[in-house]
C-alpha cells in the first residue's frame, strides 16, 4: 500500500474537501527547492510549502543548529524560566524590526501571533481605563484561522460556517493605485468616532487576496491618521516578513511604522512552528502594574520552544548573509 493510500485511511488534511479530492502526493524527502515522492519523482516546491521555506529544504546549517540545541535543551516552561535561544532571538529581532520595538512575546504560529496582537491591543485600552472596542481592517484581508484572526479576515467560504460567532470589524478600502484618497478618507471617518482600538493590516502586500500591492504613501498616511488618534497599528508580517518583499520586513517601505508586529512563517525558515508578537515601549508600559489584573494572561505549552528559536536564529544567519 502506498504512502498516499495509507494516509487516506487516517489523515484529515487542511483546506481539503473530504469527498472527491485526489490522493495526496506522498513525499519522502526534500532538498533545496525540490520535493521527492515515494516513486522518486521530483517536484519544484513553487509555493515554498505555504510561504514558509526561505533557504531550501533540509538545509544543513539549520539542521546542525537544531540538532545541537536538541542535545542541549529541547523544551522548558517559559513562565518563570528562560533560555539562551529565546533571549538571543528576541535581541536580534528587536535590532532588525523598524519602529523602535522593545518587547518580544512568543507563541506558536501565525494565527496565534495575530491573536496575541489583538488581545494586546484591546487590553492596552482596558488597562488604561478607556473603552475602545472597534478594530479596523482592510478589504480582502486574511489574518488566520482561529476565531479572532478569522474575525479580522474577509468573510468567505472559509468562514461561512462560523460567521454568527465572529465579531464585527470596520472595513476600509485597500490603498491600491486609484483608491488612495478613498482609503485615507474612509479610515479618517472611522477614527473620528473615538472608539477605535486598533488598525491591523498586511504591510504592502495582501497574499491571500492575490498578491495585491498597496501604495506605500497611502498606507503610511492611513497609519499616521491612526497614530494621531492614539489607535494601535498592527503590522501582520506573517506572510511578508523575512525578505519576501525585497527588504527584511515590508514595513521598511513605510514612513510610518507599526506599534505591534506579528511574525511567523519564514521566521524559522520553514523548519518548525513558531510565532512572535512584538510591541513598542508605549504598549508594554501599560501592562507594568502592581495590579495583577493588568497582567497579560496568554501563553502556550510550547511558547519559545528552544528548538524553534534555534532554527529561527540559524535562518536569520542565512538571511543576513544574502
Amino acid at each position: 500500500m502506498s504512502l498516499a493510500e495509507r494516509d487516506s485511511k487516517v489523515i484529515w488534511h487542511p483546506f481539503t474537501p473530504q469527498k472527491g479530492s485526489p490522493l495526496p502526493v506522498g513525499i519522502v524527502r526534500a532538498e533545496g527547492s525540490y520535493l521527492y515522492d515515494e516513486d522518486g519523482k521530483r517536484y519544484i516546491d513553487g509555493i515554498s510549502s505555504w510561504w514558509v521555506n526561505l533557504h531550501g529544504h533540509s538545509h544543513p546549517y539549520i539542521a546542525d543548529k537544531v540538532s545541537e540545541q536538541l542535545r542541549t535543551l529541547e523544551h522548558i516552561i517559559f513562565a518563570g524560566f528562560t533560555h539562551e535561544p529565546a533571549v538571543q532571538l528576541a535581541e536580534r529581532l528587536l535590532e532588525l524590526l523598524p519602529g523602535e520595538q522593545t518587547r518580544v512575546f512568543y507563541s506558536d504560529n501565525g494565527s496565534t501571533a495575530v491573536e496575541v496582537a489583538l488581545k494586546m491591543a484591546l487590553q492596552y485600552w482596558y488597562n488604561k481605563g478607556e473603552k475602545r472596542t472597534k478594530i479596523i481592517v482592510l478589504e480582502d484581508s486574511y489574518h488566520g484561522d482561529t476565531f479572532g484572526s478569522m474575525s479580522l479576515s474577509a468573510r468567505s467560504a472559509f468562514t461561512q460556517a462560523f460567521n454568527d460567532w465572529l465579531f464585527e470589524v470596520e472595513v476600509v478600502p485597500v490603498p491600491v493605485e486609484g483608491r488612495e484618497v478613498e482609503a485615507v478618507e474612509a479610515i479618517q471617518a472611522i477614527v473620528n468616532t473615538g472608539e477605535v482600538a486598533a488598525f491591523i493590516f498586511e504591510p504592502m502586500v495582501q497574499g491571500v487576496a492575490g498578491m495585491q500591492v498597496m501604495e506605500r504613501r497611502a498606507l503610511s498616511e492611513m497609519m499616521r491618521v491612526c497614530k494621531d488618534a492614539g489607535v494601535v497599528c498592527i503590522g501582520d508580517e506573517v506572510f511578508t516578513g523575512f525578505g519576501r518583499t525585497g527588504k527584511v520586513f515590508a514595513s521598511e517601505f513605510l514612513s510610518t511604522k507599526p506599534d505591534i508586529y506579528c511574525l511567523s512563517k519564514g521566521l524559522t525558515g520553514g523548519t518548525m512552528a513558531l510565532g512572535v508578537t512584538t510591541c513598542n515601549q508605549t504598549i508594554y508600559d501599560v501592562f507594568v502594574s502592581e495590579d495583577r489584573l493588568k497582567t497579560f494572561f496568554h501563553g502556550h505549552s510550547f511558547t519559545a520552544n528552544p528548538l524553534a528559536c534555534a532554527a529561527a536564529l540559524a535562518s536569520m544567519d542565512l538571511l543576513m548573509r544574502q
